[in-house]
């Protein structure tokens, strides 16, 4: 009897268990059916921002141009997501600048209120993401998108419930839950892998768009020398047109001759500030007392500015010495005053100022010195103030300035380890500040002397040259200085002359050739005859802006009779000197 008993006080639990099971599951099943559809209308919701943002990002620079079109077919791209209902571009003032909905009602013309960003309202999805630039909000993005339908989402859930129903089927039940469980994992690996897609396709279009905008850059800065130099040619070919017509008086043939030679001037020039801004110009450093510069500077600054306007030094004590190009240095603070002047056509005070640098201006541990110009002229607005640094910018009249200015002085103080600043305040007046590193090296003794205008020294020259118009030009310049001329187009040619065992006083050579480059010839002629004198010349060379001429003298192109004249007779000198 007792085994039937204990059978049948079994049986009666049975129930009672399969009760409990089922309460449990249910409840199971209840959390996690609303953990789950919070969890999917989260990850909604963050993916609504997410891609909110990618748009924000990759209309940044349309929006900083005005271009519709380049923000439309950004927005048009979100269309590959059928869940997106709708994008919205909006300007800085909230206006409506591109986008595209599928809903019936059409996007607000304004931007919605920003209480609205991560709102969600039933299927609905909503996100607003600034678009910024440099920490400037210049608009925004709105995406609306809706989540999955009540019927998709009961039957991703039907599992659950059919597990709390089938209480008696756990083993079944749990599977299956098992089996969805896995499926939902491959639709959210499915949605981060198109995720991915869309992020590295937003990439290149960025990229596409950046280099949109560097050959739009480079257009504007071509299109600015060839305005300047079609203007410069202008002279020089009119007044060679001139010189050529028969009988032309001797007054007139000197002062069209003046022409050409100061046009070609002020063509090196500009090839110089355009190397200078580009950080590309061979400087010819040098350890110099800062104050002792300004000092020298102040009777050339004087009379540039002229009777109208006041020029106060305030040099700081002790300052240390800096190692710099003296003449790109004094033609710096020169631009840099010929602007102060320009903003006070009235007239007024310049204040040239030198001081420690504090640390925080100076780039890495150590010192420097600020040398600044203080004007207080018309000052400059905050728009403009972005571009004073830009080639070929300005906002003076035509023919007032060639807006390289302040772009040799941006070059010159970078190519010379420093920084520039300018602060300024409209109707207030304007400071600019050159900060240069420090040296340790001691300064440099002697003033700079000027050579002669005419050859002292006669002697055999290796001419190395590989373009013809400039190698004729060359030969006869060194013929017109009295010295013998053997022409080499090419390094190799230039080695042959050296071990033929012909004698030669100086070899000068350019420095960019095909093949073997000026410096690798001068190595190379330096191993056969280490007391041949050699002088190098270039109008640009990357290996000389970047490493240095190795203590060669450079002639830089265009160069002068008496600059020419001048290099050979001191590298002769040198070599007598021994």
């Amino acid at each position: 009897m007792k085994p039937l008993t204990r059978l049948a006080g079994r049986w009666q639990t049975i129930p009672r268990a399969a009760s409990l099971i089922a309460g449990l599951l249910l409840l199971i099943g209840i959390a996690v059916i609303y953990q789950n559809e919070q969890g999917y209308r989260a990850q909604k919701a963050d993916e609504t921002r997410v891609q909110a943002g990618i748009l924000a990002a990759s209309v940044t620079a349309a929006l900083d141009f005005g271009d519709a079109a380049a923000a439309q077919e950004a927005a048009d791209a979100l269309r590959v997501n059928p869940q997106l209902l709708a994008a919205g571009i909006y300007d800085g003032t909230g206006q409506l600048f591109a986008g595209y909905q599928r809903a019936r009602e059409p996007l607000p013309r304004r931007m919605p209120a920003a209480s609205a960003a991560g709102e969600r309202s039933g299927n609905l999805l909503q996100a607003i993401v600034p678009v910024e630039r440099g920490g400037e909000r210049i608009g925004s993005v709105y995406l609306s998108a809706q989540v999955d339908p009540l019927s998709r989402r009961v039957a991703r859930y039907g599992l659950v419930a059919l597990l709390v129903v089938m209480a008696s089927l756990v083993v079944v039940v749990l599977g299956i839950a098992h089996t969805a469980l896995r499926g939902a994992n491959r639709e959210l690996s499915d949605s981060n892998a198109e995720l991915q897609r869309q992020i590295v396709e937003r990439a290149n279009a960025e990229e596409a768009l950046r280099q949109a905008q560097k050959m739009q850059a480079l257009g504007q800065l071509t299109g600015g020398i060839a305005h300047d130099f079609n203007n410069l040619l202008t002279v020089i070919q009119g007044s060679a047109d001139i010189l050529k017509r028969p009988a032309l008086p001797e007054d007139k043939r000197l002062r069209f001759a003046d022409a050409i030679v100061q046009t070609a001037a002020r063509a090196a020039a500009l090839t110089g500030q355009l190397l200078a801004f580009a950080r590309r110009q061979p400087l010819r450093p040098k350890v110099v007392d800062l104050n002792e510069r300004v000092d020298a500077m102040m009777d050339m600054l004087e009379r540039t500015l002229g009777a109208r306007f006041v020029v106060r030094t305030d040099l700081g004590p002790g300052l240390c010495p800096v190692e710099v190009d003296p003449t790109q240095l004094e033609v710096a603070v020169l631009n840099v005053i010929v602007n102060a002047r320009d903003a006070m056509p009235e007239g007024g005070g310049i204040i040239i100022r030198t001081r420690e640098a504090v640390p925080e201006e100076i780039e890495g541990d150590g010192a420097g010195v600020a040398l600044s110009v203080t004007d207080a002229g018309m000052g400059i607005d905050a728009e403009t103030l972005g571009r004073v640094f830009e080639p070929f910018f300005t906002t003076k009249n035509v023919g007032k300035g060639t807006g390289l200015g302040l772009s040799q002085v941006y070059g010159f103080a970078k190519q010379s380890g420093g920084d520039v600043r300018i602060d300024s305040e409209l109707g207030v007046g304007t400071t600019v500040t050159m900060l240069l590193p420090c040296t340790g090296k001691p300064l440099e003794k002697g003033p700079e002397t000027t050579g002669p205008a005419n050859a002292q020294r006669r002697g055999r020259i290796l001419l190395v040259e590989d373009n013809e118009e400039v190698g004729a030009f060359a030969e006869s310049m060194l013929a017109e200085l009295g010295h013998a001329v053997v022409r080499a187009r090419n390094a190799d040619e230039a080695l042959a002359s050296i071990d033929s065992g012909l004698p030669f006083d100086v070899m000068f050579s350019d420095v960019v050739m095909p093949g073997i480059s000026g410096i690798e010839l001068a190595r190379l002629v330096r191993e056969r005859r280490p007391d041949l004198p050699i002088v190098l010349t270039t109008g640009y060379s990357e290996q000389i802006a970047r490493t240095g001429a190795e203590d060669l003298p450079v002639v830089l192109k265009p160069y002068r009779l008496d600059a020419l004249a001048k290099a050979l007779d001191d590298a002769m000198a040198a070599a007598a000197r021994g």
